[in-house]
């Protein structure tokens, strides 16, 4: 089973009331966190508001990204996400998921075609263009934003 897929069930565990009694990894953030999520459901979001940041060029850390244990939050990602039926979830894309996320954390969705790519962020001079298959990142390139805008793919700004 792939990450994507055992992400996939443990959301319909969540949204069906299967709750998690003990962990190994626990706390894996912080303690007294809420483990509804143990799988993030918008990974890799390539949001860096998160906390996520870009490792490697082709992993998406979150590390540092703490929102989807706190318990209020779980709590409202799962009344959204529960309002969509089990297979739209399963069968939906990347783009999707970020958006629900973007109107989570910014009340409006961000999200833009800039030429053949996609960006939240104000483009910059440097950019890291970010190539995924389904929720996978499978390979990213750096350089100036103009020239890496007309490829697909998501746009980062480099930092």
């Amino acid at each position: 089973m792939d990450l994507r897929e055992r992400t996939i069930k443990e959301l319909f565990q969540t949204l069906t009331g299967y709750e998690r009694k003990d962990c190994e990894y626990y706390p894996c953030h912080f303690e007294g966190q809420d483990c509804s999520f143990c799988f993030c459901p918008f990974y890799p979001c390539l949001i860096y508001e998160t906390g996520g940041r870009l490792k490697d060029d082709n992993i998406w850390s979150c590390s540092d990204c703490f929102f989807i244990h706190e318990k209020e939050r779980a709590e409202e990602i799962k009344n959204i996400l529960s309002s969509y039926p089990f297979q739209f979830l399963a069968e939906s894309d990347w783009f999707f998921f970020n958006e629900i996320l973007q109107l989570y954390l910014f009340g409006e969705i961000r999200g833009r075609r800039m030429g053949k790519s996609y960006t939240i962020y104000k483009p910059e001079n440097e950019c890291i263009l970010v190539l995924l298959n389904g929720f996978t990142i499978k390979e990213t390139f750096r350089g100036k934003c103009s020239d890496l805008k007309e490829k697909e793919g998501i746009l980062l700004p480099s930092n």
